[in-house]
């Protein structure tokens, strides 16, 4: 294994070929990887840590296309990967034997004072014998303790009278507000339908004067617009296209657009903004076999795609595509399109685009657009798409 690896780095030296470079990487993960399963992050966490970045650093000078310094990267990276699978390899967690305890268990003594076969537990008379239909107690004449005409068993408030509303006076307690709206029934104008004090009572079926009732209104408290824009929920919409222009100076209230343009869709001459995706009306040029971007139109297109994401604050997220066509390893294929789109993405962060509005995606050949058997069908299947992933 060292006669291979100072072959490598004898050949690297040589040459620093960007395909032996990733070659090398590939086997400088396996080695990490080895390292985490042995637990390096507690044995060996800064050869690990090291490791990681010089691979990271070494992939990220060789996108960049500087393979000397990606060479001298992977040199250490590799260095640093087996340093920690050799300091963990002894690093697997000691197993702790934890002895069960005995359950415990705890006896409780039923007893019956008074003998008459209910236990003390559910005997309501515990001292005083009686039967279990009257659960422990002795059977006596029933009694209206507090006179509102419902015997005691069937009063569930022996004190306090009912109040012989026609409200709940089954039940022998009296409720002096109906309807829980915290005014009493004395001073409620409508004691049975909950409403605030500033109505007596009552309830107030739309409150904010929109049309629609509370019932039915997510906004009681704020009328609705009524522009022809979600009218039916109540709420009032200030910004219907959500483009961050208000709709009273918005020209364009139903279709997004930039305040420099008073809120009307900007009209661009490479690109055009669709419901799902910002089309480019001519493809981004690579280097070949390369994620390198050239030529000048495609800076242009880049600048209308940054332009667009600007223009549309409503667009949450972009997912950047890479696809290719079938000639070549489909391994290779796939990290070529990943690579560029990559090389996309960092063009429109420089472009001053927020990172987290989008995401890279490569998907090689696994998507083609049309037929890989000729010239023309390769040339359309070598393409990069922005499809808007979240709005």
């Amino acid at each position: 294994m060292r006669r291979a690896s100072l072959a490598l780095m004898l050949s690297f030296a040589a040459c620093h070929s960007g395909p032996q470079i990733r070659a090398s990487g590939d086997i400088i993960k396996t080695d990490i990887e080895r390292a985490r399963r042995s637990n390096a992050l507690r044995c060996a966490p800064r050869e690990l840590a090291s490791a990681e970045a010089n691979l990271d650093f070494a992939l990220g000078e060789l996108d960049e296309g500087n393979s000397q310094r990606a060479y001298e990267h992977i040199v250490e990276a590799e260095a640093m990967a087996k340093k920690a699978v050799a300091l963990s390899r002894d690093c697997a967690p000691r197993q702790v034997v934890v002895k069960e305890q005995p359950q415990l268990v705890v006896k409780i003594e039923e007893t019956d004072k008074d003998g008459d076969t209910v236990l003390d537990k559910d005997d309501q008379c515990p001292s005083l014998p009686g039967p279990v239909a009257n659960k422990g107690c002795p059977i006596e004449a029933p009694k209206d303790r507090d006179g509102d005409g419902i015997l005691d068993p069937s009063d569930k408030c022996i004190d306090q009278p009912e109040d012989m509303d026609a409200f709940q006076d089954e039940d022998g307690c009296p409720e002096p507000d109906n309807d829980n709206d915290g005014i009493l029934d004395t001073a409620d104008k409508c004691p049975n339908e909950a409403g605030p004090m500033q109505n007596m009572g009552c309830p107030i079926l739309d409150k904010d004067g929109d049309g629609l009732n509370d019932d039915k209104d997510k906004c009681p408290n704020e009328p609705e617009d009524k522009d022809g824009f979600q009218d039916e929920d109540g709420c009032p919409d200030l910004d219907n296209d959500a483009d961050g222009v208000p709709d009273d100076r918005d020209d364009c209230p139903m279709d997004p657009g930039p305040v420099d343009n008073k809120g009307c869709p900007r009209k661009y001459s490479l690109v055009a903004v669709t419901k799902d995706r910002i089309e480019i009306k001519k493809q981004i040029k690579f280097a070949t076999n390369s994620a390198k971007i050239v030529g000048a139109e495609s800076e242009k297109i880049l600048d209308e795609v940054a332009l667009a994401l600007k223009d549309n604050a409503q667009i949450k997220k972009v997912r950047i595509e890479g696809h290719t066509d079938s000639v070549g390893p489909d391994a290779s294929n796939l990290r070529l399109s990943q690579n560029r789109a990559n090389s996309v993405m960092s063009a429109l962060i420089k472009r001053g685009i927020d990172p987290p509005r989008m995401e890279a995606i490569g998907y090689g050949e696994t998507k083609p657009i049309a037929s890989n058997s000729t010239s023309a069908g390769k040339a359309e299947n070598r393409r990069t798409e922005f499809n808007i992933a979240e709005q």
